[in-house]
């Protein structure tokens, strides 16, 4: 079959491999068509008109869906069908992006994570299970930014209101096993507490467990004509554990009626005399630390920047709790019986002696333990 001469055409096509060619002669291929060494195919000028206006139509069609593809996806890519993302801002399968710098990357699982986080507190905004979850894969991905990465979480969520008067925190403490744990708060400033010491009304922490001795402890005791319980006055036992919110947290000091025989419980289960002048002591010591508060936590000396803070009446670390605080007192440190054994007994472990009470000289030092 022969040709005859036509117009003369020079075309270069890019790609050659993703062009459909079957609507073509094959002999109009054959003679006119070469794939270049780069995978460009060159049309020759005496190629016949089917062939030239065949890859100029598809030349104008490819343009224009590069162009409408540029708009809609924009630096943000494709992802393949296994959740990949290339080198041109694409993300792999974990959510990281190729090609970013690890502050790019952090500014952005950082973004993720207030979103997150935003949006849990907008449909509860007192449950903070996820929250902390949310939070500790923050501190995992980027240890060494955390505790700044906290700053600001907390500053957006008090620009859009959505924590009035309340405040995420580390809660850093070492368990009973001497395994540091990574745990978080939720507290809030009360009038009545010393200054630079919170409320606690969320921890991420799981509620403890009330063991027999201490139920037959708490059943031997009347608080207040039975209207105070200590155990169920503490943040996690009464409602604040696993994120929960407990609202009475706040102003739920020991009431002074129920002071004078939590005092006495407490100096009897640790050993020590029960005397006017020990009675004292701990009265000092207790309102000195946390007004009577059980779910008061310090966030600002140098255990809290060192992680784990004070906290409960006698203003205990963790590590200092478990070592000293009873069998089957040793479950929850916001208790008040609890935490008030803990703290007399390292209080004479370390300072009792010569005639003179562990509390007597702890109340005696003006700055306290």
């Amino acid at each position: 079959m022969s040709h005859a001469r036509h117009k003369c055409f020079d075309m270069v096509i890019p790609h050659a491999p993703q062009i459909r060619l079957k609507s073509l002669p094959a002999n109009d291929l054959v003679r006119t068509c070469r794939l270049h060494r780069d995978g460009h195919l060159l049309i020759n000028r005496w190629s016949p008109p089917s062939v030239a206006e065949h890859f100029r139509d598809h030349q104008s069609q490819h343009e224009h869906r590069g162009h409408h593809a540029h708009h809609e996806h924009g630096a943000h890519g494709h992802h393949d069908q296994h959740g990949h993302h290339d080198q041109h801002g694409r993300h792999d399968q974990h959510g990281h992006q190729h090609g970013d710098t690890p502050e790019q990357e952090h500014n952005r699982h950082l973004r993720e994570t207030e979103r997150h986080i935003e949006e849990h507190l907008r449909k509860n905004p007192h449950n903070f299970k996820h929250v902390f979850q949310d939070l500790e894969h923050l501190r995992k991905e980027h240890p060494h930014e955390f505790h700044r990465d906290l700053q600001r979480i907390n500053e957006d969520l008090h620009k859009k209101g959505l924590l009035p008067h309340l405040r995420l925190i580390e809660d850093d403490h070492v368990d009973k096993h001497h395994k540091v744990k990574h745990d978080y708060e939720v507290v809030s400033d009360d009038k009545q507490n010393p200054k630079g010491n919170h409320t606690v009304v969320s921890s991420s922490r799981h509620a403890p467990h009330e063991s027999e001795r201490l139920k037959r402890a708490y059943a031997s005791m009347r608080y207040d004509h039975g209207h105070y319980n200590g155990f169920n006055q503490s943040a996690e036992a009464h409602g604040g554990a696993d994120g929960g919110f407990d609202r009475h947290a706040v102003g739920g000091h020991v009431p002074e009626g129920a002071r004078k025989e939590l005092i006495d419980r407490a100096l009897e289960l640790a050993g020590v005399p029960v005397t006017p002048q020990n009675e004292a002591a701990v009265n000092t010591i207790v309102t000195r630390e946390s007004s009577w508060n059980p779910n008061i936590t310090n966030n600002w000396d140098s255990n809290a920047r060192a992680g784990h803070p004070s906290t409960g009446l006698m203003q205990t670390i963790e590590s200092t709790f478990q070592r000293y605080a009873l069998p089957g007192l040793n479950s929850n440190i916001h208790d008040p019986l609890s935490n008030l054994v803990a703290g007399i007994r390292y209080a004479e472990a370390r300072y009792g002696g010569h005639g003179m009470s562990g509390v007597a000289k702890v109340a005696s030092r003006p700055g306290g333990y």
